[in-house]
């Protein structure tokens, strides 16, 4: 058998699929507090977030201070 935490008992996976797989399991059979599960658009953000996350994140880091222009304008619309 796999084991299901690592050397950090964190969780082992990936972590999205087991989300995913959760939530299914929400909407088939309410539960507890997965009764309804989350979202269509809740789970396209969070892997959105999940892989894009840290690309994104340095890329700001690296050149945050010539995209403030850029980001003041999109929030203005």
């Amino acid at each position: 058998m796999k084991p299901i935490v690592d050397s950090r008992y964190d969780l082992e996976g990936t972590s999205i699929l087991r989300l995913a797989r959760l939530a299914l399991l929400g909407k088939w059979l309410p539960l507890g507090n997965f009764r309804g599960g989350p979202g269509a658009r809740c789970l396209a953000v969070l892997l959105l977030l999940h892989f894009l996350g840290r690309p994104l994140y340095a890329i700001h880091l690296r050149y945050g201070h010539r995209l403030q222009p850029l980001l003041r304008r999109l929030r203005r619309h």
